[in-house]
């Protein structure tokens, strides 16, 4: 990848783990897929981990402000790649980031991308691609 930063990579992961994962005792208990509470919103709104313990969206959002349209367009074919997206040589993910530049609106690729909740687990799968690509060449 050109312009996007491998440790961008690792941390839009982090915060997607963050944000989209269920803790281990949300699952334990049952408290998956439950309606947003009052902490939910209170956390939300005050948008600091530190004080609630959760992460909030608005925290990958504000992150992601700051990146290029190009590196914005690099996270987007990533995600595509990572969501079954055929890689057979390194220029057709140059070809993803064109297409993802062309068809998705620049005001609003990073709500694009905050909006998958499976963010995490295609960046992964998009990074194991490429590596795999890598050592076949």
């Amino acid at each position: 990848m050109n312009f996007l930063l491998i440790s961008k990579v690792y941390k839009i992961i982090e915060l997607a783990e963050l944000i989209y994962c269920p803790k281990s005792s949300d699952i334990l208990f049952g408290k998956v897929n439950i309606p947003e509470t009052f902490l939910d919103k209170l956390s939300n709104y005050l948008e600091d981990f530190e004080m609630t313990g959760r992460t909030s969206p608005r925290v990958l959002h504000k992150y992601l402000d700051d990146f290029s349209s190009e590196e914005k367009g690099q996270v987007i074919a990533l995600i595509w790649l990572g969501q079954n997206v055929s890689y057979e040589h390194l220029l057709d993910l140059n070809d993803l980031v064109v297409q993802a530049l062309h068809l998705i609106p620049q005001n609003y690729t990073t709500s694009y991308i905050v909006e998958n909740n499976f963010l995490a687990k295609y960046f992964r799968s998009g990074l194991k691609k490429i590596n795999n690509n890598h050592c076949n060449n």
